[in-house]
């Protein structure tokens, strides 16, 4: 009776043994953050793969102060998505890890956005017109302070700082405590709802 040759196994090293080890162990983690809400996994989740992502983005380029933004907002999509992950199609790492480039990705398209037209027809007034167009300035006016009024507190206090009282944008950032880039978001996003108030002013 002939015998069947044994299966030739691959032998990993005890490095690669833990990695797999450590991989299902967030993966489990991930799961049960997925199926029970679980917080102690999360806290896990999050004291593993909050200081990665962080020093994943800083490679990238991100200041520190981004990237731990993009790594907070990183770590609560996995808090409220984890209901979408699946094991079976992808680890832990590489579900955590895409929500992070994903959220670079968004971060390097905003900053490529073009700047904030400080020439807006809509904010700029005439130099010289007549009684006419006089009073028309003054009813838009009118429409443009009830319009600003409409707008969040965070955004309309952006947009008077900077268009009322004539400060720069770093400035603004500096006098209330806040990234740059939080501005810029700030003011485009008034800008924005703004024309939308005023075409239906």
């Amino acid at each position: 009776m002939q015998l069947e040759p044994e299966p030739t196994v691959t032998p990993i090293t005890q490095r690669a043994a833990n990695r797999l080890h450590r991989r299902d162990q967030h993966s489990v983690r991930l799961e049960a953050v997925r199926k029970d809400r679980c917080e102690a996994s999360f806290r896990q989740l999050y004291d593993y793969y909050a200081p990665r992502v962080a020093s994943f983005l800083r490679q990238k380029g991100v200041e520190d102060r981004i990237s731990h933004e993009i790594m907070q907002e990183t770590m609560t999509r996995v808090w409220l998505k984890a209901s979408q992950f699946d094991a079976r199609k992808a680890s832990a790492s590489t579900w955590v890890f895409t929500i992070a480039r994903n959220l670079f990705v968004d971060y390097v398209r905003r900053r490529k956005r073009a700047e904030v037209d400080f020439n807006d027809p809509m904010l700029v007034r005439d130099d010289v017109a007549g009684p006419d167009v006089r009073l028309d300035a003054t009813e838009r006016d009118d429409a443009l302070k009830a319009a600003i009024g409409k707008l969040p507190p965070e955004q309309s206090e952006v947009l008077r700082l900077i268009y009322l009282h004539g400060m720069k944008q770093q400035a603004v950032a500096e006098r209330l405590s806040i990234p740059l880039n939080t501005v810029k978001s700030r003011l485009r996003l008034a800008l924005e709802k703004l024309r939308r108030l005023m075409e239906h002013a």
